[in-house]
């Protein structure tokens, strides 16, 4: 079960999320119990406009954010999975040692932070190559091909989408099947497969940061 739960979670955030900029990368942002996040409109401020502090709760035996109700009103990002210290922001810019973070996947709202040991910038490849899986959005099935062009002969598919990441190039990347979310069912083994992840700033793909 915990497969699907996953499965779940992750299609409602990269289907609801999928209208905002895609930005360069991904910002991963390791935190404790200790750990305080500090935001700013610009990177030019001396005073934060936005503190996160995480702590210790007792009551759910995991790392939580103070006032959390309060904070995502404002604080939407690419993921926030606590259990999993999973804390991801999309990366619209860079200006020296300073991230600007898409903090709302709503609405697009950007704030400021600076780099420090607790921040981790991956390309949009790199990121994707991390994945558990990611599959085919299932309003958009789109055929997978055998070259990363739409007029490229097509991989005929039969299984459920459970693909990991080889490569990317422009708006295609590049999968192979995987055997761990099979389920003992038949289907076509593909070792090297092209599909579309993105349209513009629109995801193609649901991904899955675990199982």
């Amino acid at each position: 079960m915990r497969v699907w739960t996953t499965i779940l979670l992750m299609t409602i955030l990269t289907q609801s999320y999928g209208q905002v900029t895609l930005g360069t990368g991904i910002v991963k942002i390791e935190f404790d119990d200790k750990t305080t996040i500090d935001f700013y409109s610009k990177p030019t401020d001396n005073v934060h406009f936005k503190r996160i502090e995480f702590f210790d709760d007792k009551e759910i035996n995991s790392w939580n954010i103070k006032n959390l109700k309060t904070e995502q009103t404002w604080l939407k990002p690419e993921v926030l999975w606590l259990d999993y210290s999973q804390f991801n922001f999309r990366c619209k810019s860079t200006n020296g040692e300073w991230l600007e973070l898409i903090v709302n996947n709503d609405n697009g709202q950007t704030y400021w932070i600076k780099k420090n040991k607790t921040t981790t910038f991956l390309t949009w490849e790199e990121y994707l190559k991390q994945m558990f899986a990611v599959d085919r959005l299932a309003d958009h099935k789109q055929n997978i091909r055998k070259q990363p062009s739409d007029t490229a002969d097509e991989i005929k598919y039969e299984g459920r989408d459970c693909f990991q990441v080889k490569s990317l190039k422009g708006d295609w990347i590049e999968i192979f099947t995987t055997d761990y979310c099979d389920q003992g069912q038949n289907k076509t083994e593909i070792k090297s497969g092209w599909i579309k992840w993105r349209r513009g700033d629109k995801l193609l793909i649901n991904y899955y940061t675990t199982s």
